[in-house]
């Protein structure tokens, strides 16, 4: 894939992980059916409402509110949504479009419609972050063929993760309507784009976003779990403050579900009928700057900060509990990270100290790793333990990024926290491979590694899935082992649901949580 554009999205990574402060799921089986046909639940501020615009992951819940994609993940993989069958190899997707589907104006979803709609997503001159993710970095011609019913997406490149792609709710149908208005369609205000099943009644920005449930729509995805409860017909969302105030407009019946924080579990513990839900979420790793400018060029250097690191205590200071500590460069339901057998190096402070004392480090952080970055203190008071004098920059997401992809040579250590909308090896991976990003690709910390380039580069051309995971997991071995990188933790997302409400989160997906009131 474009280089260029996998460092958009790693960019993209980040924005939206700051809009929090996905996999198991949250069924709330015993929930008690109540009395509404509305749910109100929590959203951080969103900037759009196109779905191929989307950067952050309240973009992502919009999308996915109001405009279906092609397919759904689910416990048991890829799942019908607007397609209803579909074959794929690396270079190819055929589709299937389902019979019957409409756009909320009454449009039928042809395969023209679907289309328009994916070249719309896949143009040049895009400002997506996520279109190199569903096509790998290089333009796709798509056909379609109304009288077959099929939609054709060929590639330049292999790709193997184009079916999956389709899943992200970047990519969710864009109708006439709204093609026709790009900027009305960004700002919410045209009628009739919508392919999935809510419209937007209204909305005050930064506040509260109101959606409609279409009286015609019946084109929910085929799942193979059991989707409990019944969709409302009124959805809100809410933009909250924070964790504490989100749990008392939980418990004051304000709000339906909410997203909070660890620290806030507890207040929830003896309340009955109350729910709460602890899904996978973003991905935590130190990252090293490897170019000449920087003391971490010395592998020698990065293991001993690797030594001096406990990361079941960065775990505790970070999600109290909540979180997955890291054998791979993706949470543990990833697809081929079950079969990982990554050797992280184990913590040794003596060994951590001899390589380090003395040593000056300059480490950056965004704040979303723990309460007020309090992963970030942890590193680096460890790496003061281990003797080296560590100038920390515990800071919002905005100047993490201006200084990590902007100055590469203004830092030695970073935390990075990545969203993997994927839900693949590939996308982490990204950012340890090919040109860095001062030569317009997406290596991030110019890490040179010939064993996980050529293990990457094999992923992509696998005959089958079990050579692909192979490749994959032996690319993270690579770097792990040369400690271009130590993966540290799987964050959680965590809803709490008041009775009478259920929220699932199917398959790893991050961006796809199903609210239902409870029957």
């Amino acid at each position: 894939m474009s280089h260029r554009r996998h460092t958009l999205m790693t960019a993209a990574a980040l924005t939206a992980a700051v809009a929090l402060t996905t996999t198991s799921c949250a069924a709330g089986g015993g929930a008690e059916s109540v009395a509404t046909d509305t749910i109100r639940t929590t959203i951080d501020v969103p900037a759009t409402f196109d779905p191929s615009l989307t950067l952050s992951l309240p973009d992502n819940l919009l999308a996915r509110t109001s405009y279906d994609t092609l397919v759904r993940r689910d416990e048991s993989g890829l799942v019908p949504g607007l397609a209803s069958e579909w074959t794929a190899t690396p270079t190819q997707a055929v589709l299937i479009i389902r019979e019957g589907a409409t756009c909320a104006d009454g449009t039928a979803i042809t395969p023209t419609v679907v289309k328009d709609s994916l070249e719309y997503f896949a143009r040049p001159d895009s400002p997506s972050t996520t279109a190199g993710q569903v096509f790998g970095g290089t333009p796709p011609t798509i056909a379609a063929d109304d009288s077959a019913g099929t939609v054709t997406i060929d590639l330049g490149a292999p790709w193997p993760d184009l079916m999956t792609g389709l899943s992200i709710s970047s990519t969710g149908i864009v109708c006439p309507a709204g093609l026709a208005d790009p900027e009305g369609l960004a700002a919410g205000t045209v009628k009739g784009s919508e392919s999935g099943p809510y419209t937007l009644e209204s909305f005050e920005p930064g506040v509260k976003y109101r959606f409609t449930l279409r009286e015609d729509y019946d084109a929910w995805p085929e799942w193979t779990t059991t989707v409990n409860g019944t969709p409302a017909k009124t959805l809100e969302y809410v933009v909250s403050p924070d964790s504490t105030a989100t749990a008392n407009l939980v418990i004051s019946g304000q709000l339906d579900i909410g997203k909070i924080q660890a620290q806030t579990i507890e207040r929830f513990d003896a309340m009955d009928g109350y729910e709460v839900a602890i899904n996978r979420f973003s991905d935590f790793y130190l990252m090293f700057n490897e170019r000449p400018s920087s003391l971490f060029a010395d592998p020698a250097l990065r293991l001993g900060v690797a030594q001096a690191i406990d990361r079941a205590m960065f775990e505790e200071v970070s999600s109290l509990g909540t979180g997955e500590i890291a054998t791979s460069l993706a949470s543990n339901l990833t697809p081929c990270v079950a079969e990982a057998t990554t050797a992280v190096p184990d913590q040794d402070v003596e060994a951590a100290t001899a390589a380090l004392s003395g040593l000056s480090i300059r480490f950056i952080g965004p704040t979303i790793a723990g309460p007020a970055g309090a992963g970030n203190e942890y590193i680096a008071e460890a790496l003061r333990a281990a003797g080296a004098e560590v100038t920390i920059e515990n800071t919002d997401v905005g100047t993490w990024i201006a200084t990590v992809f902007g100055e590469p040579d203004g830092w030695d250590l970073t935390m990075f926290a990545d969203l993997n909308f994927l839900g693949s090896l590939t996308s982490p991976l990204g950012s340890f491979v090919g040109p860095s990003i001062g030569d317009g690709g997406g290596n991030i910390g110019a890490a040179s590694n010939t064993a996980a380039e050529e293990a990457y580069a094999a992923a992509l051309t696998a005959a089958s899935e079990e050579e692909r995971c192979a490749s994959l997991n032996s690319a993270v071995n690579a770097l792990v082992e040369n400690v271009d990188v130590l993966p540290l933790i799987n964050d959680a997302f965590i809803y709490v649901q008041r009775p009478g409400f259920t929220v699932q989160m199917l398959g790893g997906s991050l961006d796809d949580p199903i609210f239902r009131i409870a029957d």
